[in-house]
Order: structure tokens, then C-alpha cells, then sequence
């Protein structure tokens, strides 16, 4: 009988064949499939719970807390999986001085809104506010501030309303006709009032294309009596015309 003496060159390796390879990607996909199922698992019990808190955040002034949480808590009384994350959005930013939510689960039970505040700019017309954005919104009578401007517009036109004002204080700040407020009617006659009183009428035409009259011959002519000015009319080519609340007898004066 021949004796055979098996080297370390002719052993089999068993770590470099394609079995093994195959046993350990296997053994791989087991354990990652198993940990996706616990995960699942744990998932799927969570979703059944029922929501265990709400958590607000955001700078608040007027917004309130418990407004939120009375617009939100009908909504998220149930269990964490049927939560509609967009019917709470919709509600929370349905309140007045909401200007946008957003709305996210916290595993395992927490519903997170994030609320931002409307920054008010102006009255418009007889009941509502316009936001920073010129959104229109009607918080409660209580609620507005005080020294806003008056704005008013046919409905659609409060950018451009807004606009309008901004560019028009800008121009007028140091001047004998610091704007209070600003409209145009559904003819587009624009008619602006000052924080003296003074009813500035611009007619359909771009108002900035007054200003250098105003800041011009009118400043000049009636700085010194702008206590006794009703009106400024705007409306002509070349020129204004004033009304004035005294003397009688000069009630309207053309320049």
C-alpha cells in the first residue's frame, strides 16, 4: 500500500469555495430579514397605540397654544397609524394668525406641529387684516393691532395694493404727506390718505408718477398750511388742485 502525506497546499478550503460564499450571503439575508421583521413587528404595535402627546413649536405672540390644540386634538384622539397628517395641517392652519404648519410623526406616539405666525401689515377694508405675504385673514376684533395702515382693493388686488403702499411711503416718509393708507375702487382710481388726514387723489394712473409733483410743487405750496388741506387732487397733466377745510372762502385753489 502507498502512503499519501496531504500538504497544507492539497487541504481543501473550504472558506474559498462557492459554497461557502453562498452559506454565508445566505445566513446574511436571514439575519437582515429578521431584523426588518422585528422592526415591522415593533411598527405595527406602535401604530395601534393611540396618540400619547402633542408637541407644538414655534414663536408665538398671538397665536395661542390652546387654539392649536383645540384645532388639532380632535384629529390626532385616535390611533398613531390612522392619524391624517394633512387634515391636522389643514386644521392648525385654518386659525387666524396661522400663516403655515406642518405636521410629522415622532415614534412612538408623538404628533409634532410646527406652526408659523402671521406678521400683520395693514387693515383691509372694513373687517380683515393683511398679512406680510398680503394674505387676507380675520382674527377677532380684539386681536388687531393698533397703527396699522388702511388698505383696500377689489378682491385679488391686495399684493398689488400692498405693493403700491410701500413703494409710495417710501417716497412720501419725510415729507409733508406720510401715508396712513391707500386704496383703489373697482375702477381703478387710486386714493391715498395721510397720517394728517389729507385725501391724496391719484386718479388711474401709476401713483408714483405723482410723486415728484408732490414732493415737489405741493410740498413748497403748502408745507406751511397742510393743517388746513382737505384734499390734494392728483388728477391733472401738469398741475394739482386743493381743496381746504378753511377759510371758507378758498375752499379750492388751482396750481
Amino acid at each position: 500500500m502507498t502512503a499519501y502525506a496531504m500538504t497544507a497546499d492539497d487541504a481543501f478550503d473550504f472558506e474559498s469555495t462557492p459554497l461557502r460564499r453562498h452559506l454565508m450571503l445566505a445566513l446574511g439575508v436571514a439575519a437582515f430579514l429578521a431584523v426588518i421583521g422585528a422592526g415591522w413587528s415593533a411598527l405595527e404595535f406602535g401604530s395601534r397605540e393611540p396618540v400619547a402627546r402633542l408637541q407644538v413649536e414655534g414663536r408665538f405672540s398671538r397665536l395661542k397654544l390652546a387654539d392649536i390644540d383645540a384645532a388639532a386634538r380632535p384629529l390626532i384622539d385616535r390611533r398613531f397609524g390612522d392619524l391624517d397628517l394633512i387634515a391636522v395641517r389643514e386644521a392648525v392652519e385654518a386659525l387666524p394668525w396661522t400663516s403655515r404648519a406642518s405636521v410629522e410623526r415622532v415614534w412612538p406616539a408623538t404628533v409634532r406641529v410646527r406652526a408659523w405666525e402671521r406678521v400683520p401689515f395693514a387693515r383691509w377694508g372694513d373687517d380683515a387684516l393683511l398679512d406680510a405675504d398680503a394674505r387676507v385673514f380675520r382674527p377677532a376684533p380684539g386681536e388687531v393691532p393698533d397703527g396699522l395702515p388702511q388698505l383696500s382693493g377689489p378682491t385679488g388686488h391686495e399684493a398689488t395694493v400692498a405693493e403700491m403702499f410701500r413703494a409710495l411711503s417710501v417716497r412720501l416718509i419725510q415729507s409733508s404727506f406720510p401715508l396712513q393708507g391707500l386704496g383703489q375702487d373697482a375702477r381703478g382710481e387710486w386714493t391715498a390718505r395721510t397720517a394728517g388726514g389729507v385725501e391724496l387723489r391719484f386718479g388711474r394712473e401709476d401713483p408714483q408718477e405723482k410723486t415728484d409733483m408732490l414732493l415737489g410743487a405741493a410740498e413748497r405750496a403748502l408745507k406751511d398750511r397742510i393743517a388746513d388741506v382737505k384734499y390734494v387732487d392728483l388728477r391733472y397733466t401738469n398741475g394739482f388742485s386743493v381743496g381746504w377745510i378753511t377759510p371758507p372762502k378758498q375752499k379750492k385753489e388751482s396750481h
